[in-house]
């Protein structure tokens, strides 16, 4: 049997390419690993002075967490409400595009719904 080498890029190439590869195993962890990142960070940010971005990584993790809790929800369904520039609706279909990344349709679908529901109620 003839031993193949390959080297790490080609390693690397394979690993993405395989539809049951261990990222396609983990790619529906990784939201909640960035959101709760994010939260510290701007938990991090607000007692930092010279950082003022806290309550905008806040948000954001705010927004990637609407799907798994129901506090959230209403959080962005009033914060949807509020807002009149539309900035919450195309950070809500970004963070949409995220979940369908990792092939979670559902909650992508479910983020969409909040949104869309009181967006149209104002």
């Amino acid at each position: 049997m003839q031993n193949i080498t390959l080297n790490s890029f080609q390693r690397f190439k394979l690993f993405i390419s395989c539809p049951t590869s261990y990222l396609a195993k983990v790619k529906k962890y990784i939201i909640p690993a960035i959101a709760i990142l994010t939260f510290i960070a701007g938990l991090v940010s607000l007692m930092l002075p010279f950082l003022p971005f806290g309550w905008l990584l806040l948000a954001v993790s705010a927004l990637l967490v609407v799907p798994y809790f129901e506090v959230m929800q209403r959080f962005i369904a009033w914060l949807s409400q509020k807002d009149t520039t539309g900035i919450v609706e195309k950070a809500g279909a970004q963070a949409s595009k995220l979940y369908r990344w990792a092939d979670d349709d559902q909650r992508a679908d479910k983020l969409e719904d909040v949104i869309k529901e009181n967006k149209a109620e104002s």
